[in-house]
């Protein structure tokens, strides 16, 4: 019975340092993006949408791990990649304020960011800031050409509102509450359709802001995530653009 009793024993142990060797193998990542149609949003059902989100989804596949994808508000969400290790963020612009705080893994899709106006308050084109510089401006809060904007216009300006959504923006700038609105021509161009603006009264670009900020969308992992992390994400992102999956995937999205 005492022979019996240890083999048990023995085995029970091996059994459960077997588990413990397969869960310290697995990757823990915490997830994080926005709202940021139409490449990574949420729908009114609560459903993932947009192809960054299903980038990352089939990403998360690959490396077997089963966390789960979070909506934020950009400004939570990239605070999070900022301060938390093992924290994979996406769609984020790479510019040069943010280069050194994050490993950027692999990029795509390139973004238009325009200034836009309501179509009867401006007729055509603007060339420097001064032209606008009396009037108010809608950004997204901690994006990254709030920094830019604010460097074009007078310290402290009340003119400049921020806020946690480009949906809220949009409206705020149909209902005239805001003179002029920064964002992506995609986005843009989906606003109108969701919202069903009429041609009429659909944003105008009056103005493009320039390089670094027109750029392509990266998935980026925080800072101080273990080099082995790092790694193995890069790896399975760089076998996904090789074998195909992610020029499929933005074919079907016609992006």
């Amino acid at each position: 019975m005492h022979y019996r009793q240890v083999k048990i024993f023995i085995l029970s142990w091996l059994l459960a340092c077997a588990s413990l060797g397969a869960r310290a193998d697995e990757l823990s990542l915490r997830v994080v993006t926005e709202n940021f149609p139409p490449y990574n949003y949420q729908t009114d059902k609560g459903e993932l949408a947009g192809v960054m989100n299903h980038i990352v989804q089939e990403l998360l596949k690959r490396l077997e791990s089963k966390q789960n994808i979070e909506v934020l508000p950009w400004a939570r969400a990239y605070k999070i990649a900022l301060t938390e290790p093992n924290t994979l963020i996406y769609s984020i612009l790479k510019t040069p304020p943010r280069e050194e705080k994050f490993h950027w893994l692999l990029s795509f899709l390139s973004l238009d960011i325009n200034m836009y106006a309501l179509p009867r308050a401006h007729r055509g084109q603007i060339s420097q800031f001064r032209e606008v510089q009396q009037q108010s401006i809608g950004i997204m809060r901690s994006s990254s050409h709030e920094n830019y904007i604010r460097q074009h216009f007078t310290p402290h300006n009340n003119k400049i509102i921020t806020n946690i959504s480009y949906l809220h923006l949009y409206q705020m700038h149909q209902r005239q509450r805001l003179d002029l609105l920064v964002a992506p021509r995609r986005l843009i161009d989906y606003l109108n359709q969701s919202e069903q603006t009429p041609p009429e009264t659909r944003p105008k670009a009056i103005f493009k802001l320039p390089f670094p900020y027109q750029k392509k969308l990266y998935i980026a992992l925080s800072k101080n995530s273990p080099a082995a992390t790092v790694t193995r994400v890069k790896k399975a992102l760089i076998s996904m653009r090789d074998d195909g999956t992610i020029a499929r995937l933005l074919a079907r999205y016609q992006i």
